[in-house]
Protein backbone atom coordinates (compact mmCIF):
# COMPACT_ATOMS: atom_id res chain seq x y z
CA UNK A 1 0.00 0.00 0.00
CA UNK A 2 2.86 2.40 0.82
CA UNK A 3 4.35 1.74 -2.63
CA UNK A 4 0.99 2.51 -4.24
CA UNK A 5 0.75 5.80 -2.33
CA UNK A 6 4.22 6.82 -3.50
CA UNK A 7 3.28 5.95 -7.09
CA UNK A 8 0.02 7.90 -6.92
CA UNK A 9 1.90 10.93 -5.58
CA UNK A 10 4.67 10.78 -8.20
CA UNK A 11 3.77 14.19 -9.64
CA UNK A 12 3.36 15.89 -6.27
CA UNK A 13 6.26 18.33 -6.76
CA UNK A 14 4.69 19.57 -9.99
CA UNK A 15 1.21 19.82 -8.50
CA UNK A 16 2.32 21.72 -5.40
CA UNK A 17 5.05 23.74 -7.05
CA UNK A 18 7.56 22.80 -4.35
CA UNK A 19 10.17 20.11 -3.87
CA UNK A 20 8.20 17.18 -2.44
CA UNK A 21 11.30 15.98 -0.59
CA UNK A 22 10.84 18.98 1.74
CA UNK A 23 7.53 17.57 2.97
CA UNK A 24 7.80 15.84 6.32
CA UNK A 25 5.65 12.77 6.78
CA UNK A 26 4.54 11.06 9.95
CA UNK A 27 5.26 7.36 9.50
CA UNK A 28 2.95 6.49 12.39
CA UNK A 29 0.01 8.37 10.89
CA UNK A 30 0.64 6.87 7.44
CA UNK A 31 0.66 3.40 9.00
CA UNK A 32 -2.64 4.21 10.71
CA UNK A 33 -4.11 5.36 7.38
CA UNK A 34 -3.02 2.15 5.67
CA UNK A 35 -4.49 0.08 8.51
CA UNK A 36 -7.82 1.91 8.25
CA UNK A 37 -7.98 1.32 4.50
CA UNK A 38 -7.15 -2.35 5.00
CA UNK A 39 -9.90 -2.66 7.63
CA UNK A 40 -12.33 -1.19 5.10
CA UNK A 41 -11.11 -3.73 2.53
CA UNK A 42 -12.01 -6.51 4.97
CA UNK A 43 -15.38 -4.84 5.63
CA UNK A 44 -16.12 -4.87 1.88
CA UNK A 45 -15.20 -8.53 1.63
CA UNK A 46 -17.30 -9.59 4.62
CA UNK A 47 -20.38 -7.42 4.13
CA UNK A 48 -20.55 -7.33 0.34
CA UNK A 49 -20.43 -11.07 -0.35
CA UNK A 50 -16.73 -11.29 -1.09
CA UNK A 51 -16.57 -8.16 -3.28
CA UNK A 52 -13.26 -6.41 -3.56
CA UNK A 53 -13.03 -2.78 -2.57
CA UNK A 54 -11.46 -1.59 -5.83
CA UNK A 55 -8.78 0.96 -6.66
CA UNK A 56 -11.13 3.93 -6.88
CA UNK A 57 -12.56 3.27 -3.44
CA UNK A 58 -9.05 2.75 -2.11
CA UNK A 59 -7.91 6.10 -3.54
CA UNK A 60 -10.98 7.84 -2.11
CA UNK A 61 -10.35 6.36 1.34
CA UNK A 62 -6.70 7.38 1.27
CA UNK A 63 -7.80 10.89 0.33
CA UNK A 64 -10.31 10.98 3.19
CA UNK A 65 -7.84 9.82 5.83
CA UNK A 66 -5.07 12.15 4.64
CA UNK A 67 -7.42 15.10 5.12
CA UNK A 68 -8.62 13.86 8.51
CA UNK A 69 -5.33 12.71 10.04
CA UNK A 70 -2.81 15.14 8.46
CA UNK A 71 0.22 12.88 7.96
CA UNK A 72 2.13 15.55 6.00
CA UNK A 73 3.82 18.72 7.20
CA UNK A 74 5.83 21.51 5.60
CA UNK A 75 7.20 24.41 7.66
CA UNK A 76 6.04 27.03 5.13
CA UNK A 77 2.61 25.64 4.23
CA UNK A 78 -0.51 25.47 6.37
CA UNK A 79 -1.14 21.83 7.34
CA UNK A 80 -4.82 21.88 6.29
CA UNK A 81 -3.91 23.29 2.89
CA UNK A 82 -1.00 20.92 2.34
CA UNK A 83 -2.87 17.76 3.28
CA UNK A 84 -5.95 18.75 1.25
CA UNK A 85 -3.82 19.38 -1.84
CA UNK A 86 -1.95 16.10 -1.38
CA UNK A 87 -5.27 14.29 -0.96
CA UNK A 88 -6.61 15.85 -4.16
CA UNK A 89 -3.45 14.89 -6.03
CA UNK A 90 -3.81 11.31 -4.85
CA UNK A 91 -7.56 11.26 -5.59
CA UNK A 92 -7.24 12.51 -9.16
CA UNK A 93 -4.20 10.34 -9.88
CA UNK A 94 -6.14 7.29 -8.63
CA UNK A 95 -8.88 8.13 -11.13
CA UNK A 96 -6.36 8.58 -13.97
CA UNK A 97 -4.53 5.39 -13.03
CA UNK A 98 -7.74 3.36 -12.89
CA UNK A 99 -9.06 4.75 -16.18
CA UNK A 100 -5.79 4.02 -17.98
CA UNK A 101 -5.60 0.52 -16.52
CA UNK A 102 -9.21 -0.30 -17.44
CA UNK A 103 -9.16 1.64 -20.73
CA UNK A 104 -12.19 3.66 -19.63
CA UNK A 105 -12.72 7.34 -20.28
CA UNK A 106 -12.36 9.74 -17.39
CA UNK A 107 -14.43 12.87 -17.06
CA UNK A 108 -13.12 15.31 -14.49
CA UNK A 109 -14.68 18.77 -14.97
CA UNK A 110 -12.37 21.78 -14.81
CA UNK A 111 -14.08 23.22 -11.74
CA UNK A 112 -13.81 19.94 -9.83
CA UNK A 113 -10.39 20.51 -8.23
CA UNK A 114 -11.29 23.82 -6.64
CA UNK A 115 -14.71 22.52 -5.53
CA UNK A 116 -13.19 19.40 -3.98
CA UNK A 117 -10.48 21.44 -2.25
CA UNK A 118 -13.09 23.73 -0.72
CA UNK A 119 -15.19 20.75 0.39
CA UNK A 120 -12.25 18.92 1.95
CA UNK A 121 -11.10 21.97 3.89
CA UNK A 122 -14.39 23.64 4.88
CA UNK A 123 -17.16 21.06 4.62
CA UNK A 124 -17.93 17.70 6.14
CA UNK A 125 -17.50 15.10 3.42
CA UNK A 126 -17.82 11.39 4.17
CA UNK A 127 -15.73 8.43 3.05
CA UNK A 128 -18.72 7.08 1.18
CA UNK A 129 -19.26 10.39 -0.65
CA UNK A 130 -15.66 10.40 -1.85
CA UNK A 131 -15.94 6.78 -3.02
CA UNK A 132 -19.08 7.51 -5.05
CA UNK A 133 -17.51 10.68 -6.41
CA UNK A 134 -14.41 8.79 -7.61
CA UNK A 135 -16.52 6.20 -9.39
CA UNK A 136 -18.64 8.89 -11.05
CA UNK A 137 -15.62 10.25 -12.95
CA UNK A 138 -14.90 7.01 -14.77
CA UNK A 139 -17.12 6.03 -17.70
CA UNK A 140 -18.39 2.56 -16.84
CA UNK A 141 -19.84 1.99 -20.31
CA UNK A 142 -16.52 1.36 -22.04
Amino acid sequence: MATKIVKLLGNLSTVLGIDATEIIKSENVLIEIIERVEKRRIYFHVFYDGCEMGELNEGALLCFWIVKLHPFYHPKINSNTLNAKIAICLFTNAIYYHSEKTKKDRRIPDHFISDLYYSLVYRDISKESLMILAESFVDSKK
